[in-house]
């Protein structure tokens, strides 16, 4: 298989952290998506080599043993669930599906927000949009007490595999406390106790993306 990606991903971080988890890395050749911000036009996410195999351009997109393409970490990882022999990420049982598939979504949200932060704050002052800063502002500290009320929901560092919440949740601290400067590095001694832990297992630490 073939996972189009980029180091710095959050998404593209999910959907290794998760084949690690499952003992299915070694299936899956890493190859770097042609896209980034160095070109000031943003061409490169309109016309880029991802764009062939899909159409969103974005990563991660993975190309299956059989030719298929799949996109959206989500939809990746579920993928994955169907490949080897160990315990999935997303759980089969009812209730607690849901509930990672809900923390995994918000996570989603918060990490798109902070990206939406990032690209109107490379706008000038005088064209950005205020009122738009502060609604991600406000979804991103309200999604991050979300987290924080379900901390008795996540694994222990010492599960045996990692479900679909644990990922979300260890992706969404790593991406925060990539920037030193982020206003958002607000998670109670608790939760980030939890993920000092989380760092110890080799999915978790061999995925770090570089420092900003």
């Amino acid at each position: 298989m073939e996972l189009y990606s980029i180091d710095w991903s959050p998404w593209v971080r999910k959907v290794r952290i998760a084949a690690i988890e499952r003992g299915i890395e070694n299936n899956i050749e890493l190859i770097t998506a042609n896209i980034g911000f160095e070109d000031k036009t943003l061409k490169k996410f309109v016309d880029n080599n991802i764009t062939k195999v899909n159409p969103s351009g974005r990563v991660p997109t993975l190309i299956t043993e059989d030719g298929q393409c799949i996109y959206d970490s989500t939809v990746i990882v579920h993928y994955l669930d169907s490949i080897g022999n160990e315990t999935p990420i997303i759980p089969e049982e009812n209730k607690k599906k849901i509930n990672c598939l809900k923390i995994n979504a918000l996570v989603d949200e918060v990490i798109d927000s902070l990206r939406h932060i990032s690209i109107e704050n490379r706008r000038e002052e005088k064209i950005r949009l205020p009122d738009w800063l502060e609604a991600l502002d406000h979804k991103i500290i309200r999604g991050i007490g979300v987290i924080e009320s379900h901390i008795n929901f996540l694994s222990s560092s010492t599960t045996k595999v990692l479900n679909l919440a644990d990922i979300s949740s260890i992706i969404l601290i790593g991406t925060i406390r990539r920037n030193p400067n982020s206003p958002y590095n607000i998670f109670s001694d608790e939760l980030n106790n939890w993920y000092n832990n989380m760092n110890k297992r080799e999915s978790v630490s061999s995925t770090i993306p570089p420092s900003l």
